[in-house]
């Protein structure tokens, strides 16, 4: 099972216009919604600035046995604090940099493709969501504003 995947498709209740989640907010929504923009600013951000030799890519580290929703309450602290851990193959932090290391010290344009989505050192299918350009650069024009960067 692919967290990443799993977030950004299943959890994900996106709505362009309450980034917030004013309406309605729960831990496991901001979580997907959160996995989705990283990757929806990725491709926006290759868009915008790829041309320009700037370089950008997602990934998902994969289920790393780390503290991680140690403080939650929920499904996250459920399945990383119970013996339903195994099920989700949680890998060690080293085995969960593996990709990053490589997404840094490889070649952009040659060994990776800048604007996609990876796990595993592969390009990944992510939420459908995730490759509508529009809600890329809608979410970036309103991320700036709503943090007074002005593009």
């Amino acid at each position: 099972i692919n967290t990443s995947s799993v977030a950004n498709s299943l959890f994900s209740d996106f709505d362009i216009n309450d980034l917030n989640m004013e309406k309605k907010f729960t831990p496991n929504k901001a979580y997907g919604n959160a996995k989705l923009e990283n990757i929806l600013f990725t491709k926006e951000l290759d868009s915008l600035y790829g041309p320009k030799g700037v370089s950008a890519v997602a990934f998902h580290p994969g289920n790393v046995a780390t503290n991680f929703a140690s403080e939650a309450k929920g499904l996250f602290r459920f399945i990383y604090h119970s013996p339903l851990k195994k099920l989700f193959r949680l890998i060690t932090p080293a085995q969960g940099a593996d990709t990053m290391i490589w997404l840094a010290t490889t070649a952009p344009g040659k060994d990776w493709v800048t604007g996609e989505y990876y796990v595993k050192r592969k390009i990944a299918k992510a939420s459908d969501k995730a490759y509508d350009p529009a809600l890329a650069s809608s979410l970036w024009r309103q991320s700036a504003t709503m943090t007074h960067i002005n593009k």
